[in-house]
């Protein structure tokens, strides 16, 4: 198995831990205390990155910060989202997130598929279809306005994906990491005083699953910005291994969570990495 492969599949599963981590610490937490205190950890653990960071030419930290803004506009959304609906449907809705990257990497990367990636796609496709037929039983009502904050946050996380391959040409892995998690803190900051929105420090002492977020993130940002870095690596051959996540994500809602409907989820998921294997043939 290449490196990079072994990579994407190491941060697929560190975000499915993630997203259980997130749902956890809402249960004790506002959104707001959550975003700015993991991202103020997340900081700190990539703060010896400074020094390679401050060489950075001034044209690549501004295209950083757009990264940076479409991944701040997608954890408000997606926090919100994964408060209010099943944790393991959202890990399923982030699979949509396949489709957006690859029609992104199509169009501005000049990325092409070939037959088994496209056989690949259309698979995943059927199971994104098969668990929006699952998503409503047993009296489970997913709020359809969740549902799109959801979506929403998987096209803006696909839009950072797409720009992670371009920024990975011109930087090493430590020096985007540091502008990234350094601009997210800070617009998490200005949010805070603009909208005026109260913090419990007391509340977020406690509340370690914080503290798993930020370690989540920082690992698996690192594995995926390495992977990036190879030029053999295709944004939408990673956006595909990345749903591994799913698995997470589903079995962990229903160990944790005690959701329901994890059977009809879980084959739904073994389809779309069924698809997912094959595209990688």
């Amino acid at each position: 198995m290449k490196l990079w492969i072994f990579l994407v599949i190491l941060y697929g599963i560190l975000k499915g831990m993630r997203d259980l981590f997130k749902k956890k610490a809402l249960q004790q937490s506002q959104v707001m205390e959550v975003l700015f205190f993991f991202s103020l950890l997340s900081f700190l653990f990539v703060t010896p990155e400074a020094g390679e960071a401050v060489k950075l030419e001034p044209y690549y930290i501004l295209l950083i910060t757009l990264k940076t803004f479409f991944v701040f506009s997608a954890w408000i959304l997606g926090f919100n989202a994964i408060k209010k609906i099943p944790v393991s449907l959202y890990g399923v809705l982030d699979l949509s997130g396949v489709l957006f990257s690859t029609f992104m990497a199509l169009i501005f990367l000049n990325e092409s598929l070939g037959i088994t990636q496209i056989v690949g796609l259309a698979i995943v496709l059927v199971g994104l279809i098969l668990v929006n037929y699952s998503k409503n039983e047993k009296g489970e009502k997913a709020k359809s306005l969740f549902v799109f904050l959801a979506i929403a946050s998987c096209v803006l996380n696909a839009s950072s994906g797409v720009m992670d391959k371009v920024l990975m040409r011109h930087m090493e892995s430590g020096a985007l990491q540091f502008w990234f998690m350094l601009q997210m803190l800070l617009f998490y900051g200005a949010y805070i005083v603009i909208t005026r929105t109260k913090i419990s420090v007391k509340s977020v002492i406690k509340n370690y699953w914080i503290v798993l977020i930020a370690l989540t993130l920082v690992i698996g940002d690192k594995a995926l910005f390495i992977a990036n870095a190879d030029p053999d690596s295709s944004v939408s051959a990673m956006t595909l291994i990345k749903q591994s996540a799913c698995f997470v994500s589903i079995l962990g809602g229903k160990l944790l969570f005690k959701e329901h409907n994890i059977k009809k989820r879980l084959g739904c998921a073994a389809l779309i990495l069924f698809g997912i294997g094959v595209s990688l043939i």
